[in-house]
């Protein structure tokens, strides 16, 4: 369970690091089934996640995959973790009930991944509403630092709305050093190291980016994001994840593609 002081730190500037939430057998079982997705991605006679592909510069690409959980008992084990679940309910103390919206694999390979550019979450899942309640736990399967691509946050940016266009404005990732305040707040960078196995949280609206991989060392991450009862569907946005929305515009998103993964005592499944 997260601390008083880390619930603070999150509702304050808007991500904290959290525990130690997997072994280091479950972690190596993890890094195996990532490699084995992105090998057999052209396969059809094993199930394949939603998306399986490179983003980002030929000479610095980035591999994604999203819902890595559809191709992997492992990761479909990982969605359901109980630590996990708990954790995100302290972060989120309306919910009742978590469901995944969907996950994905960053993997930067050694000595040339790419940068993943500043951004928000939330303001790219056009299919829902509210955009302000989803979280996302960020699962380390390396040793992940500064040297080999990890996030950086901008603390209180929750809290400035939808500011993607603003961010849309920046060519390179280090642009937002040039930054000093943004509408009146002060913008402050603040480089987000986290260990294998370790959970790192941060709300959907929180600036946040990632650095290149420049080490000898891979960089394999896996990001969850979760969403509450409260989360309905948006009949003319867009997102990969649409094509299994099959509820009304203005319903509950629900379906086989976004299962209950955590749900507070005696709370009725929506």
């Amino acid at each position: 369970m997260l601390s008083p002081q880390q619930i603070q730190h999150f509702r304050q500037y808007g991500y904290v690091l959290g525990n130690r939430v997997l072994d280091d057998e479950q972690v190596e079982s993890l890094r195996t089934e990532t490699l084995r997705v992105i090998d057999q991605r052209e396969r059809t006679d094993v199930a394949q996640p939603v998306l399986c592909h490179t983003f980002g510069k030929p000479d610095a690409p980035v591999w994604q995959i999203v819902n890595i959980w559809m191709a992997s008992p492992a990761f479909k084990e990982l969605i359901y973790n109980p630590q996990i679940g708990e954790e995100m309910a302290q972060l989120i103390p309306d919910a009742d009930t978590l469901r995944i919206w969907h996950d994905q694999i960053q993997f930067k390979p050694a000595g040339k991944g790419g940068v993943n550019m500043w951004h928000q979450d939330s303001p790219y899942w056009g299919i829902l509403t509210p955009k302000h309640e989803q979280v996302t736990a960020w699962l380390a399967l390396d040793d992940v630092d500064e040297a080999n691509g990890c996030m950086s946050m901008v603390p209180n940016s929750h809290e400035w709305g939808n500011t993607v266009e603003f961010l849309h404005t920046f060519k390179e990732f280090n642009d937002i050093q040039k930054v000093k305040e943004f509408e009146g707040h002060p913008v402050r960078v603040v480089t987000c190291p986290v260990k294998k196995g370790h959970i790192h949280y941060h709300h959907s609206l929180t600036w946040h980016g990632s650095h290149a991989n420049t080490s000898d060392r891979p960089r394999r991450a896996i990001a969850m994001h979760f969403m509450t009862q409260n989360t309905r569907n948006v009949a003319d946005g867009q997102h990969i994840m649409k094509q299994f929305v099959h509820v009304p515009a203005g319903e509950v998103v629900t379906g086989d593609a976004f299962p209950v993964v955590w749900q507070r005592q005696h709370a009725a499944v929506v």
